[in-house]
């Protein structure tokens, strides 16, 4: 099942709720790193949980685009996916 969440934060929001808005829906545990596509006119955040390995993706709006590239959160890696796919594992 294929599961789309919005992320709720603004863009001059604290590190610690940026971060907040990709916890695991299933098990609220904390993700460590998400893979941003950014879009023309839509932008995904491809999440993966490291304790329940649940599988979900997070709209996100310009602004949000915005501050996870000039200022993620120390706790969150950011990965940009390429030619709006979705990066082959390392």
């Amino acid at each position: 099942m294929s599961v789309t969440d919005c992320a709720r934060f603004l863009a001059e929001d604290p590190g610690e709720l940026v971060a907040a808005s990709f916890a695991c829906p299933w098990c609220l545990a904390r993700v460590d790193d998400t893979v941003l596509e950014v879009g023309t006119h839509d932008s995904l955040a491809h999440c993966v949980c490291p304790s329940c390995s649940e599988d979900w993706d997070v709209a996100l709006h310009a602004g949000q685009v915005m501050r996870l590239s000039l200022a993620p959160p120390p706790t969150l890696r950011i990965r940009f996916g390429r030619d709006g796919g979705r990066p082959v594992a390392a």
